[in-house]
């Protein structure tokens, strides 16, 4: 049966009835990776939603930042570039933390984590790691450094299958979040996220 992940009210509601280390069988908001991206959105949608500056970055690949339908307010889905049906190769779910506290997103990353662990029995997280981020409006940086205004905390596992989940959150510097800019970017506010990539992105992303 394919796991369920939703985020309630900082909890989480899960479902399984078997133990599996394959990354199509984690879902969220129905989605998972290998579906294609037309079965919950429209090609205009996905087109529309288009970041120019995760393409110029990644050009075999694409990405689209599309409004959320209920639990997330935010997805951004990655896809091959030429391919017509869009299937979904990374799939990151985006919930704003309009009013950010430090040891509340913590507390949620924690707790998802320890569900993930439980639910995937043979994948084991790696050590949680602190991120100093450099922003601009068309780029995102980070570096496993501490320090600096803006920081993501993350825990992230490696499936058998080679996929990945990375658990984050995001706290950027009130400056950031204040950023008037033309350009549609999620990544100057504070936010709880879950990145799900398959093999192929996964490899893809080491290499560039």
């Amino acid at each position: 049966m394919k796991i369920i992940l939703r985020i309630v009210f900082l909890s989480l509601l899960l479902s399984t009835s078997a133990y599996t280390d394959n990354i199509k069988d984690f879902k969220i908001e129905s989605m998972s990776i290998g579906d294609s991206a037309l079965n919950y959105f429209t090609e205009s949608q996905l087109e529309d939603g288009e970041l120019d500056w995760f393409n110029y970055s990644y050009k075999e690949y694409s990405t689209s930042l599309v409004p959320g339908k209920g639990i997330y307010d935010w997805f951004k889905i990655s896809y091959k570039g030429a391919d017509e049906d869009f299937i979904i190769e990374g799939l990151v779910g985006i919930v704003v933390k309009k009013k950010y506290e430090d040891d509340k997103c913590n507390k949620q990353l924690d707790n998802t984590a320890l569900k993930i662990s439980e639910l995937f029995n043979n994948t084991k997280p790696r050590k949680k790691q602190l991120f100093k981020i450099a922003y601009n409006p068309r780029k995102i940086f980070q570096e496993q450094n501490p320090s600096g205004k803006s920081i993501a905390t993350s825990i992230s596992f490696d499936f058998k299958d080679e996929g990945k989940i990375i658990l984050s959150c995001y706290n950027m510097d009130k400056a950031t979040n204040n950023i008037d800019s033309p350009i549609k970017d999620i990544n100057q506010f504070d936010t709880f996220r879950i990145d799900i990539r398959s093999k192929v992105l996964t490899h893809y992303l080491k290499k560039v």
